[in-house]
């Protein structure tokens, strides 16, 4: 089935504005993150640079406000604040895969379901459960996604190196904040999920599944549901530190599925390729 709108048409808008492959170019990891605290741990660890990408002007949809490369023991690390939500989330995640990366960590806050999860914790999400209303589009028609294991297994035993409480368990998604319910939360933790979030773990999981690459999720609480919304808590060491410990165990995690044979080194060289078979879907 011919798709009308491609990320190839977003490339050639970006070269018509004087791009070059050698920017469009992103191979080995992207990190996608809506925390500042993260991409300046990322920053120290993998010596990101600003680079020049996709853009507003490029974009037909959404494009990412800060995208900055670098690399960590061999492995090419890009670090992106893209739009919030999951409609603009998956034309991210389909514009890194089409410029050539490997594997697509989401790494950001999420909404606590209460105990055994407690504030500084991480979560890695095993499956992501509930209605969104995009990556239905990416194969998730049963309103459930599971992550590869083997992702899910990299960035547990990261977590545990590098001595971080964390928990593996479900995801819940609603895309309303205002309008979940202690009925909407207590039935996502009888189904297993010990956070929420607004259906990006859903389509992180979907898209790579869908266009054949690596995708994991790795959480913090920042709310718990229950006890409604405190903005001091994104003010409190323990918000910083566990950023600081998610940024690490992303980039331990990636290192581990390189040992694997699952991610190569560096940027790979060569032009795009214009015309990239896309998956198809009916």
């Amino acid at each position: 089935m011919m798709r009308l709108i491609t990320p190839q048409q977003t490339f050639s808008a970006a070269r018509q504005a004087g791009l070059g492959d050698e920017e469009l170019k992103t191979a080995g990891i992207a990190v996608l993150t809506f925390s500042k605290a993260v991409v300046d741990r990322l920053e120290e660890l993998c010596t990101l640079e600003d680079v020049e990408w996709l853009s507003p002007s490029h974009h037909p949809y959404a494009a990412p406000r800060i995208v900055k490369r670098g690399a960590f023991q061999g492995l090419g690390v890009t670090a992106l604040v893209p739009p919030m939500g999951a409609s603009p989330l998956a034309c991210t995640v389909e514009d890194l895969v089409a410029c050539g990366v490997e594997a697509v960590f989401l790494v950001c806050a999420a909404w606590s379901l209460g105990p055994p999860v407690l504030f500084g914790d991480l979560l890695v999400p095993v499956f992501s459960v509930g209605p969104d209303g995009t990556s239905i589009h990416y194969g998730n028609d049963e309103g459930k996604v599971y992550a590869a294991p083997e992702v899910v297994d990299a960035l547990a035993e990261a977590c545990s190196a590098l001595g971080a409480r964390y928990h593996v368990g479900g995801n819940g998604t609603c895309e309303a904040l205002y309008r979940i319910t202690s009925q909407m939360a207590e039935g996502f933790r009888e189904r297993g999920c010990l956070c929420m979030d607004n259906g990006e773990a859903s389509v992180v999981f979907a898209t790579a599944q869908t266009l054949g690459v690596i995708g994991g999720v790795l959480f913090q609480p920042y709310i718990e549901l229950a006890q409604g919304w405190n903005p001091a808590l994104l003010r409190d060491e323990r918000y910083r530190a566990a950023c600081r410990l998610q940024a690490e165990a992303v980039l331990e995690a990636s290192v581990q599925l390189k040992r694997q044979g699952r991610l190569r080194n560096e940027r790979s060289e060569g032009k795009l390729e214009e015309n990239r078979p896309w998956p198809q879907s009916d």
